[in-house]
């Protein structure tokens, strides 16, 4: 399973692993021949021929060098490259993955421990690519190769020669099988540090405000002190082969040189006879019979880690996401933009109702404000009806279509959402705008920036549009990142907004100067707006009152004050202290 996943993650790059190994077998088999020449050499020194042919034997042995210089550059370079690009591939493939993953995803999953296997683990496979395909094939075919080679020289020295060769291969095998649970759980623990170390790193100023800074470098000291007590513990047995393959090597070589010295004294008509310049072919590769094993062992520690790695990245791969297209799925022909809630219940978890039963309409360009005390469900209308959690039961509908039967890219294309808490990208401040409608012009840019009433502080900086916000927008203040939060959605010119306390960081003037210039942008738009401030309830349209996950009270501000309800109650207590 694992080796076909990996197959298949170089299905553009086959060639190159291909050519790759091809290079390395004709390094191996040049190494072959080095050996056999030295031994013609020898003989010729032996019999007193040493002539030009001797010379000619030199200049081609230099020659064979030469050429597994170059394929050996061949080799490593085919497969270095055939590893980045499956790394750029990969990397992106699990990016797009997580993409489409819902909220509720990554309401699970710490984004440290995505981070680490979105970057860690995949580099890992990197260097399995890289070096763990073609070493492994050379450490195969080279011992097979050069061990034949021997077995027709002399086949009673070959088999003492080779006596280690078995218990090596075992051995590499038991602990490599070992040693991948031991690294699949250190890269589980990586995953975890990096998690903890970025939630420090980006809540560094909650930590100092609180004087917290000897307690939380102690707890991340501990954690880092468990990772490194398991990387120590799986180098322990990921070592251990490269040992016993040294021990193995040494132990061939004295069992040849000692079993070779008798043999060469043996008489010529026992059969047990060698000559001297067999020996040293065998003398010479043996050493070569050994390296690749060696080499492998060496190499074990990064393929572990990248084979645990590997399983980590297919797993996330095989996640397949809860929010998802429909088989029926698909774009109205005469698309509509009335908001209905029918009957909605939903829950984030078990035996934890937020909305229970919610019932309401939104019309088509209609402006319609949603209230009630904190937790009643008023934000999770809204990431509902994009669509960011599945309903348990009820449904919402869009235009009359029932929002599972729309097109997820279609349904979010249609609906600008500006949420209390707004989430600026490392950048400047005219990037962080035209996500939302990347081909804008600078005059549809501005024209939303001045709406939002944002373009002043804009313009008051010295690279104004081009200012960088910093990392989550720290260089601005939350006002400023809540106005060009309302001027992205509005440069979206989506025929849908939400609202989700979009003005709740601004004073009660910039706030009244933003409603009056929404207001007028977004006649004939639908609106729905979660909002703590009366002058805010007051400019809707109709208002929505929620309480304990359903709908109490519907109607316009005077009536609701008139029927002296729950939304009456609500606003003779402050709504700006409730909601």
């Amino acid at each position: 399973m694992f080796i076909r996943r990996m197959w298949s993650l170089l299905a553009k790059d086959r060639r190159l692993i291909v050519g790759s190994v091809l290079a390395g077998l004709v390094f191996t088999g040049l190494g072959i021949l080095p050996p056999l020449l030295v031994r013609q050499m020898i003989r010729r020194l032996e019999g007193s021929t040493a002539t030009s042919s001797f010379l000619v034997l030199g200049l081609l042995l230099a020659g064979i060098y030469v050429l597994r210089g170059f394929a050996r550059y061949v080799y490593g370079l085919f497969s270095h490259v055939a590893a980045y690009r499956t790394l750029h591939r990969l990397t992106n493939r699990v990016y797009q993955h997580l993409q489409g993953m819902s909220p509720s995803f990554f309401d699970r999953n710490h984004s440290g421990n995505l981070v680490a296997r979105t970057m860690g683990d995949v580099e890992a496979v990197e260097d399995f690519i890289a070096h763990g395909i073609p070493e492994t094939m050379l450490a195969i075919v080279i011992p097979i190769t050069m061990s034949v080679v021997l077995f027709m020289i002399n086949w009673q020295l070959a088999l003492v020669a080779l006596i280690p060769l078995p218990i090596v291969a075992i051995m590499v095998y038991v602990i490599a099988t070992r040693t991948r649970n031991t690294w699949r759980g250190v890269r589980r623990r990586f995953a975890e540090v990096s998690a903890r170390l970025q939630d420090y790193l980006a809540g560094s100023s909650v930590i100092q405000s609180f004087g917290r800074e000897r307690e939380v470098a102690d707890k991340l000291a501990k954690q880092s002190r468990e990772y490194s007590d398991r990387i120590i513990y799986a180098n322990c047995w990921s070592l251990i082969p490269a040992g016993v393959i040294e021990m193995a090597s040494g132990a061939g070589l004295v069992l040849v040189v000692m079993a070779g010295a008798w043999m060469v004294k043996a008489p010529a008509e026992g059969g047990l006879h060698v000559e001297v310049a067999d020996l040293v072919v065998f003398l010479m590769y043996l050493g070569q019979i050994f390296l690749p094993f060696l080499r492998l062992a060496n190499l074990t520690d990064n393929l572990q880690k990248a084979a645990a790695s590997a399983e980590r990245v297919f797993e996330l791969l095989d996640l397949e996401s809860e929010i998802t297209d429909t088989s029926q799925a698909k774009e109205p022909s005469a698309p509509r933009f009335d908001i209905g809630f029918d009957q909605v219940h939903f829950s984030y978890q078990e035996g934890e109702p937020v909305l229970r039963g919610a019932s309401f309409a939104v019309d088509e360009g209609e402006i319609v404000a949603l209230v009630g005390e904190t937790g009643v469900g008023k934000s999770t209308a809204c990431h509902l009806l994009i669509r960011f959690y599945n309903l348990e039961s009820g449904s919402i509908r869009l235009g009359g279509v029932d929002i599972t039967e729309l097109p997820l890219a279609y349904l979010r294309q249609q609906v600008a959402l500006v949420s209390q808490d707004i989430f600026l990208f490392e950048g400047s401040i005219r990037e962080n705008l035209l996500i939302g409608a990347p081909q804008a012009t600078d005059e549809e840019l501005q024209t939303a920036a001045r709406a939002a009433h944002a373009e002043e502080f804009i313009c008051s900086f010295p690279d104004g549009y081009d200012t960088l916000v910093g990392e989550r927008g720290i260089r601005l203040s939350g006002g400023q990142k809540q106005r060009i939060g309302i001027a992205r959605a509005l440069l979206k010119d989506a025929p849908v907004l939400l609202l989700d306390e979009a003005t709740s960081a601004v004073d009660a003037e910039t706030e009244r100067s933003i409603k009056e210039a929404v207001l007028r942008l977004v006649e004939g738009r639908t609106v729905l707006i979660v909002a703590h401030r009366l002058s805010t309830i007051r400019a809707a349209d109709r208002i929505v009152m929620l309480e304990n996950g359903k709908v109490v009270e519907t109607g316009s501000y005077q009536s609701l004050v008139e029927a002296d309800g729950a939304f009456a109650k609500l606003c003779a207590l402050g709504i700006e202290k409730l909601v």
